[in-house]
C-alpha cells in the first residue's frame, strides 16, 4: 500500500509539472483587445515586428512609437514603412500582438 501511495504521488507531480508557471499564469490571464491607429515607421523580420507610431489607444496606453509583435508571418510580410493602418492589439498578461490588421489608403 505505501509503494502505491508513493507511486500515485510521484504520478501527479509529474503530471502537474507540464506547464511552466508562466505557461500556466498565461493561461489564466484573458486576452484584452484594443484598437490601434498608426504609421509603419520600420520592420525588424528577424523578430517579427513593426515600429508603429500609433495614436493613443484607448483604455491601454497614450500615443508613442513602438515595436508590436505580428504573430501571422502572412500579415507581416504586408509591411511596408510609411503604411497607415488600423488593427487590434492583443493583451495577455505582458504579451501583446497585432491582429487583423486593415493597412490604410
Amino acid at each position: 500500500m505505501h509503494k502505491l501511495l508513493w507511486a500515485l504521488t510521484l504520478a501527479f507531480a509529474i503530471v502537474s509539472c507540464t506547464q511552466t508557471p508562466r505557461e500556466e499564469a498565461k493561461a489564466k490571464t484573458s486576452v484584452e483587445v484594443y484598437e490601434v491607429k498608426g504609421e509603419v515607421l520600420g520592420m525588424n523580420p528577424v523578430q517579427q515586428t513593426v515600429l508603429l507610431k500609433h495614436e493613443a489607444i484607448k483604455g491601454w496606453m497614450d500615443a508613442m512609437t513602438m515595436e508590436f509583435p505580428v504573430k501571422e508571418k502572412s500579415d507581416f510580410e504586408k509591411f511596408a514603412p510609411k503604411q497607415k493602418i488600423v488593427a487590434k492589439v492583443n493583451v495577455q498578461g505582458t504579451e501583446y500582438w497585432l491582429s487583423n490588421i486593415v493597412w490604410v489608403p
